[in-house]
């Protein structure tokens, strides 16, 4: 996106933060409820992409539930398990109007940042535990986590052009969870302090946050991310088609030439969401593309879609 593609979407949402609640597997509750418009029966969501969520134990709580053959988007949404996690979800900037190859952006320009934030369920124990003086031992400052007391589980990075009413979703990223595991990992190994990043680390306090604390977070934090982002887009922008990278192509137009992010993040995930893949590439990525190199690439290039 331009600066002032960026600026407009920003003034939608002033100071944005808003609550996410999430359980596992609530993106098929989620989808479904984008997908229906009035009531329809079973058979009639079968006929949809979104047909494999019926196998969803949480989707087939709700038939349940339903006196009715029929079943409408607020009976998805009206859903809601004994247990579940609170998040912040806040906003953020990530780009620049020079093309920069560390940025890891598809095109020249500025991305939308949606950040997964904890709340204080998992903040209180954490303060206590690991950061005492808020060092924030988990946090990359060069990637683009939310500023002030909020800690990031979790971000993704969007391409909107709201004229065409697309999106596309640059990355899905976590540094928290991975950073705390491979804190853990040398904490059960040695016997001294583990120093990480600024921070002493007391091994037995860092091995209970993890295993007592954290590993809630760790089996949803990729879904959760992925069905924040399709809600602000949907709900929040009215954007109705939305495009995910696939790993090879994401990676070639993004110039990621080193490390590659999780593969299961660009296969796995998008799958579980009823992404279908595509060779169409998305129109905010042809604007104003002059370089026969660039639309050669272009060509090439695979996605994951999914219309909402």
């Amino acid at each position: 996106m331009q600066r002032d593609e960026l600026k407009e979407i920003l003034q939608c949402l002033p100071e944005y933060k808003s609550k996410f609640y999430y359980f596992r597997d609530r993106y098929a509750l989620l989808l479904l409820r984008l997908a229906i418009s009035g009531k329809v029966s079973k058979q009639e969501i079968k006929k949809t992409p979104f047909s494999k969520l019926l196998d969803k134990a949480v989707v087939q709580a709700v038939l349940n539930q339903c006196r009715e053959r029929l079943v409408s988007a607020n009976d998805f949404d009206a859903y809601w398990p004994v247990s579940y996690e609170c998040f912040y979800l806040t906003l953020g900037v990530w780009g620049s109007k020079r093309a920069n190859d560390f940025l890891q952006t598809s095109r020249k320009g500025y991305n939308l940042v949606l950040q997964l934030n904890f709340s204080s369920k998992h903040d209180v124990p954490y303060r206590k535990l690991v950061d005492p003086f808020g060092l924030r031992p988990f946090e990359l400052g060069g990637h683009p986590v939310a500023k002030g007391e909020l800690h990031t589980l979790a971000w993704s990075r969007l391409d909107i052009d709201l004229s065409s009413g697309e999106a596309l979703i640059e990355e899905i990223q976590n540094d928290w969870i991975r950073e705390a595991l491979w804190a853990r990992w040398v904490a059960v190994r040695q016997r001294g302090p583990n120093y990480y990043f600024g921070s002493k680390l007391e091994n037995d306090w860092i091995i209970r946050y993890v295993d007592t604390v954290l590993r809630r977070y760790e089996a949803i934090w990729d879904e959760a991310m992925l069905a924040a982002t399709l809600w602000l887009l949907r709900e929040e922008l009215g954007v109705r088609k939305v495009f995910y990278h696939t790993h090879a192509s994401g990676a070639k137009l993004k110039k990621i030439r080193n490390r590659l992010p999780p593969r299961s993040l660009y296969t796995k995930l998008p799958k579980r969401f009823c992404f279908g893949e595509t060779d169409e590439v998305p129109e905010l990525l042809t604007k104003n593309v002059r370089s026969v190199a660039r639309m050669k690439v272009l060509g090439q290039a695979r996605f994951h879609d999914l219309k909402l």
